[in-house]
């Protein structure tokens, strides 16, 4: 029988933790150890416990989310998510949690009937899935091999505007924390940005990246125009697609693979404007986002780029464009972005 994965609940609202408690009890796969009321709590049962991922809220008494992972961090690493409010001071903490080591995070449900906690239910099970193999280190699986050289099949760029949409999710933020301040300010490009966040997160992970980077970082609007050497951020909630002459166009239709903003429909409204001069570039995150879109960007002389298993936080969406065969490089993230500047700024990767 396949072992199952060991959960603890750190909170201190006997709610949370009974509906926590709840939605682990239908998965056979996984299993409580413990439900502790603060932080404190949390740290002594972790070294005797040693479950597979533990939850952490971030306002508890006697230690709070972030210093009890900082904690966890330092001497018992452990895969964490993080239990957020739908607030914009809730996505600053889970921002920061999110760079300081946990994996993921899971916003409350904002309302308490049966149809707010089942759609909080799926995602929690799903994100406890995908943590508890976040720290392992895996073999590279054969559909994984790096490609060696430079794709001999890659057009030179053409005249026109020129767009790179990033696709992420679990692991997000902190593989953009270490990519966005990396481009160069003279990139001639546009940049897209579609990462897996509530409304209330998208803006501050925007401003806490346009803070560390060389070039501007901001949240989208309808009918922004895209521009060389800046960087939009998909809002929260919406789908971002491109329209007429090139500007942003957003809509609420109904989130797909369970996401909203999602990026195949940012991958597939781009491809045939941009063609050739589209990258696409599929970084680490859970589920199967983009890998279509990414297919269709390859299929367009757009070139594509994905993180490796090694450096990704969870594997599943480049797992899944790589199965795809949508994958013209496979690379580890700190490589993708010297690679990208080259690309564009010298021109040293294309054979042509």
């Amino acid at each position: 029988m396949e072992r199952k994965i060991k959960v603890l609940i750190a909170d201190d609202s006997p709610f949370i933790r009974h509906i926590l408690t709840d939605f682990i009890s239908t998965d056979p796969q996984l299993e409580l150890v413990a439900g502790a009321k603060n932080g404190r709590e949390a740290l002594e049962l972790i070294p005797r416990l040693k479950p597979d991922v533990v939850t952490l809220d971030y306002e508890m008494p006697f230690l709070d989310g972030l210093s009890a992972l900082k904690e966890i961090m330092e001497n018992n690493p452990t895969p964490v998510i993080m239990i957020s409010s739908h607030t914009r001071e809730g996505a600053q903490v889970t921002l920061e949690a999110l760079e300081k080591g946990a994996v993921d995070f899971l916003a409350k449900p904002e309302g308490h009937g049966p149809l707010q906690l089942y759609k909080v239910r799926e995602e929690f099970l799903q994100k406890v899935h995908a943590a508890a193999g976040a720290f392992e280190k895996k073999p590279v699986l054969p559909e994984t091999k790096e490609l060696s050289g430079k794709p001999s099949h890659w057009k030179p760029f053409s005249e026109g505007q020129k767009l790179i949409v990033i696709a992420t999710s679990s692991g997000g933020p902190r593989a953009l924390q270490a990519i966005l301040p990396n481009f160069s300010p003279n990139i001639p490009a546009g940049i897209i940005i579609v990462q897996h966040m509530p409304a209330a997160f998208t803006g501050p992970l925007a401003k806490r990246l346009d803070r560390e980077s060389r070039i501007p970082v901001r949240e989208a609007a309808e009918g922004d125009p895209i521009r060389p050497g800046e960087a939009l951020v998909a809002p929260g909630d919406y789908h971002l697609t491109i329209g007429k002459r090139h500007r942003i166009e957003l809509n609420k239709k109904n989130p797909l693979w369970g996401v909203r903003p999602a990026a195949d429909f940012t991958f597939l409204s781009a491809a045939p404007v941009f063609r050739e001069n589209l990258t696409g570039i599929v970084l680490t995150g859970m589920g199967r986002d983009g890998a279509n879109g990414l297919l269709q960007v390859k299929k367009s002389g757009g070139r594509t780029l994905v993180q490796d298993e090694k450096s990704s936080t969870v594997f599943g969406m480049p797992r899944a464009a790589i199965k795809a065969g949508a994958a013209d490089l496979v690379l580890p993230l700190e490589e993708i972005i010297p690679f990208v500047n080259n690309m564009f700024i010298t021109g040293e990767e294309v054979e042509e």
